[in-house]
């Protein structure tokens, strides 16, 4: 009997001993498993943008002017915004929400007009730096206030390249700091983007200014993040990029 009970109290602690391995293993192989998804979140978090459109606007809209005939070139040059200057801590603790811009709106301007251009092929579209510079030009001192003088075109060179009105666009590009509460791969960021283009029409032929206008796009740009990340963002500088190259071929084609 005394030999039977020791088989048994044996028996009954080497399962207790098998089922305690055995649950301490599958307690350690979950506690892996979840370890090893929070380091891949940490080290390669998720990432969704949700792109919405800006509120724009356009201020002391231009006249309808003369349309533009089969052939002729449209010029357009300006000054880009520079991107906005941050610090590091500053582009850390705000996902670098206040730098986000574009480099190049004029060249983004031209490509926009011929996209959204309802008769492809019905005019030309030009980027000022491209067109071959007059040297022979005729300007005598006093005569700086002549648009051809300042773009360094003839009038020989406008009426052979039939180069028809030339549009002056200077961008301007403000980021304001809302919520600067981001660490990689928690917090927010909140800051608010507006892109403003001033712009000027000239009609070549007759160096005569037809007037002004501007185009404006304000919108925020916002990061929340706990391991995975939403972005939610206007890209203000397209929109208004956008929004003018619309109102140009309005001018253009009305």
């Amino acid at each position: 009997m005394h030999t039977r009970g020791a088989e048994v109290k044996r028996e009954t602690l080497f399962r207790f001993s098998l089922h305690g391995k055995i649950e301490r293993n599958r307690v350690r192989k979950k506690a892996y498993r979840q370890g090893l998804m929070l380091l891949l979140l940490a080290l390669f978090p998720g990432c969704v943008h949700v792109p919405m459109s800006s509120e724009t606007a356009i201020h002391d809209p231009l006249a309808t002017i003369e349309p533009v005939e089969q052939g002729e070139v449209i010029v357009v040059y300006g000054k880009n915004a520079p991107p906005p200057k941050q610090s590091i801590a500053g582009s850390y603790f705000t996902a670098n929400c206040a730098a986000t811009s574009q480099m190049d709106t004029i060249g983004e301007l031209i490509k926009t007009i011929l996209r959204v251009n309802p008769q492809p092929g019905r005019f030309a579209v030009r980027h000022l730096k491209d067109l071959q510079k007059d040297k022979d030009l005729d300007c005598p001192t006093g005569n700086g206030d002549s648009i051809l003088c300042r773009l360094k075109l003839s009038k020989a060179q406008v009426a052979a390249e039939r180069l028809r009105y030339a549009i002056y666009v200077q961008e301007k590009f403000d980021a304001n700091i809302h919520v600067p509460l981001y660490a990689a791969p928690f917090g927010i960021a909140s800051c608010s983007n507006k892109t403003v283009l001033d712009v000027t029409v000239w009609e070549l032929s007759t160096e005569k200014r037809l007037g002004s206008f501007s185009v404006s796009a304000e919108g925020e740009y916002t990061v929340l993040a706990y391991m995975f990340h939403i972005v939610v963002f206007r890209d203000t500088q397209k929109d208004a990029t956008e929004r003018l190259a619309r109102e140009i071929i309005l001018l253009l084609h009305p």
